[in-house]
């Protein structure tokens, strides 16, 4: 058994030269691969009048190769009817998949067999960095169905060697019963379900920290990494070890917490490339501190191609992070703090999801329940935040005031409050629903990220 800190020590603590000068060889070549096999891909770059001869330094590969976008996949979907942007035939196709389609029409995803084994090992650099080893035991709060960030999990945990304990088809008492049973080295879920099986243990009279679970694992939303929700969940389930994986439904999972940062994930370079831009210019963020649109490169789909890909979360990156753990990979602290077609700005203060779900949890009495409604009344962008209280809390009505003076204070912006009883509001075992955008399309924002 490999005893190393480290699941690949030669890449996970290489300088930052040796990784840029890796990733350029393999943008490069991948360029040349997705101009020779995707019809899609070869339409864009003739378009832009580009050759895969011409992307020699990274000033090509920002300024000059044009950016992809879902949209583009889903039109050459609609158009073939079948995948957008396909790189390899049908006898090289494993397993079919889609986007979860919260941001639009679905996208049709196709995986060949060395994918689903590349993706598997995806998860191995932070399962391993966490202590996790053959032999332990994964439990997955889930039915299995067409979203792919389940199935490349299960991947995962058996490319490591662990035991995979099946939650699927039962409901949520029965899988707080079998977690107490079969005491699990790891549960999987999202934040907000992981929390709600905890509610459920409380109750039906039930301590689900007696289970022993010394690792709680998910992702599909930003709760993880989040503060509020971190302390929320380690004081519900008794555990200390929060692992967090960021993924992208097209490029599989391409971030990992290491256990020593408790707010934010590792970009997986051996998996892909990641930078972020200005959304409104197009042009690479250079400071650390700066909130920029997440740009990736996969170097594991080549079934269907995405480069230079906009993903649309906001993020901060950091080339050269120094907190304990060793790696050298690019760090992403707080993961996604909103996206571009979510981030809302309410009288000329920009308002993040992830700010307004902080700021919650520091209100005494109320939940991680919540939903953000965006409106456009009288010329202006409108929020309104509806929560839950806990159950016994205080009065709804001065808890919403309270909710309401503490958001205006921190963000610098009055938003609508709306508080109401325990168990009102709906439960979701995947990704939770947090937005409900009701705005016209011409009423949103847009951002142009040009093809040249």
């Amino acid at each position: 058994m490999n005893d190393d800190q480290f699941w690949n020590r030669c890449t996970q603590t290489a300088p930052r030269e040796v990784l840029d000068a890796m990733h350029l060889t393999k943008i490069r070549h991948l360029v040349g691969w997705a101009y020779d096999h995707s019809p899609l891909h070869r339409r864009i770059y003739d378009e832009a009048g580009i050759k895969p001869a011409d992307i020699r330094t990274w000033d090509d590969y920002h300024h000059r190769l044009p950016f992809t976008d879902k949209p583009d996949y889903v039109a050459d979907q609609e158009a073939s009817g079948t995948y957008g942007g396909l790189a390899l035939g049908a006898e090289q196709w494993q397993q079919y998949f889609h986007t979860t389609g919260t941001t639009g029409h679905f996208l049709n995803e196709v995986f060949s067999r060395y994918e689903q084994n590349k993706a598997g090992s995806q998860y191995c650099y932070g399962m391993w960095d966490h202590g996790l080893r053959p032999g332990d035991s994964a439990y997955f709060c889930f039915d299995f169905g067409m979203w792919i960030g389940l199935w490349s999990y299960y991947w995962g945990v058996r490319n490591l060697g662990m035991t995979v304990v099946s939650g699927g088809g039962v409901s949520g008492v029965e899988r707080v019963r079998q977690i107490l049973d079969r005491r699990p080295t790891m549960v999987i879920g999202t934040p907000t379900y992981l929390l709600h099986l905890a509610e459920i243990a409380d109750r039906e009279g039930l301590d689900i920290r007696k289970a022993g679970v010394r690792v709680l694992a998910g992702g599909g939303e930003p709760g993880l990494s989040v503060p509020v929700t971190r302390d929320r969940l380690q004081e519900a389930w008794g555990v200390k070890d929060l692992y967090d994986a960021y993924g992208v439904g097209e490029a599989l999972v391409i971030g990992q917490s290491c256990q020593e940062w408790a707010g934010g994930v590792h970009v997986i370079e051996d998996v892909c490339h990641s930078y972020s831009v200005d959304p409104s210019t197009g042009d690479p963020v250079t400071d650390a501190a700066q909130v920029g649109e997440h740009v990736i490169t996969s170097y594991t789909h080549f079934a269907q191609p995405f480069i230079k890909y906009r993903t649309h979360d906001l993020v901060r990156i950091d080339e050269a992070p120094d907190h304990g753990c060793g790696w050298s990979w690019k760090h992403m602290p707080g993961v996604v703090l909103g996206r571009t077609d979510f981030m809302v700005t309410i009288r000329g203060v920009n308002v993040y999801p992830t700010a307004v779900e902080n700021l919650i949890g520091e209100v005494r009495g109320l939940s991680n329940i919540y939903e953000l409604h965006i409106s456009r009344r009288d010329g202006m962008d409108r929020m309104l935040v509806k929560v839950e209280a806990v159950e016994g809390g205080a009065d709804l009505d001065v808890l919403s005031t309270e909710l309401a003076s503490h958001l205006r204070n921190n963000l610098g912006v009055r938003l609508e409050t709306e508080v109401q009883q325990t168990g009102t509001m709906p439960r979701y075992e995947l990704k939770t629903k947090r937005i409900f955008d009701s705005r016209s399309e011409k009423d949103r924002p847009e951002f142009s990220l040009g093809r040249a």
